[in-house]
């Protein structure tokens, strides 16, 4: 055996004998308990984000312009607000009243307008992984950002979904109707369409907790399981009524026929 080699082979053990016993002092090693170390993020405001994109690609990425996502912010901040106060933890005090104990923010306060930024980001296609990156955030912030701006608008009474009940307004649908059209049809007071939104099969403990088969729910036509989805719009394609009641089985005719807009319509 040469010299090189033999040196090669005596590097080669020693190499092993220390991998071997880095092993096996790391199993001895016991395992460190808690939450790992917060890693180190800077925070960015949506003013950064629009100085960056400009009013241009900010109205492509956010679906709208950057003066109406203020005016939708200022709306919706004392929403967002109390729907993440709602998810945080209660702790008792030492008289047993239960409080809200806020997440720990190493990184610093995330302002209600970020939240806001991150939800329409995401429902407009964006990736959850990129706009944690671009706002400064953990992936799983910016998840609960999304759902706190969503409990924010559901529980906004200038965001509810009903069909008005006025004449006048009814009125209002059917002359912009009337305008879109090119006969000129002045009696139209919505526009009605039937959808499958998708949903995983359900579970035969789910069916049975609603009392009917997983059939109900699978449309035979496009052969996706999912629920029917009835909707009524305004010309300019507003959402008027949305009525959510059966699985994908059920033809249009006959969903819309038991939604709440059918049932209080005069001709019942």
């Amino acid at each position: 055996m040469s010299s090189s080699t033999a040196a090669m082979y005596v590097f080669s053990q020693v190499a092993l004998a220390i991998a071997i016993c880095h092993r096996i002092r790391k199993k001895s090693e016991p395992r460190k308990k808690g939450r790992p170390a917060a890693r180190v993020r800077q925070r960015r405001s949506v003013q950064d984000v629009y100085e960056c994109l400009g009013p241009t690609y900010f109205h492509r990425a956010y679906r709208m312009s950057y003066e109406s996502f203020w005016i939708l912010h200022d709306k919706l901040r004392d929403g967002i607000e109390e729907a993440l106060k709602e998810k945080q933890t209660k702790v008792p005090d030492e008289g047993g009243k239960l409080h809200n104990r806020a997440p720990p923010i190493p990184n610093g306060p995330i302002c209600s307008s970020v939240r806001l930024a991150c939800a329409i980001r995401y429902f407009a296609g964006g990736s959850p992984y990129d706009i944690s990156v671009m706002y400064g955030l953990s992936y799983s912030t910016t998840m609960s950002c999304v759902w706190a701006v969503v409990d924010a608008i559901n529980h906004h009474k200038e965001f509810f979904i009903e069909y008005p009940e006025s004449h006048d307004e009814q009125r209002s649908i059917a002359e912009g109707f009337k305008k879109a059209s090119t006969p000129g049809i002045d009696i139209c007071a919505g526009a009605v369409d039937g959808i499958l939104i998708w949903t995983n099969k359900p579970t035969v403990d789910e069916c049975n907790f609603l009392g009917v088969g997983q059939k109900k729910f699978l449309c035979g036509r496009k052969h996706k399981f999912g629920l029917n989805c009835q909707a009524v719009s305004d010309a300019r394609g507003r959402f008027l009524d949305i009525s959510i009641v059966y699985g994908g089985a059920t033809s249009d005719c006959l969903a819309f026929e038991r939604s709440k807009l059918f049932e209080c319509w005069p001709w019942n």
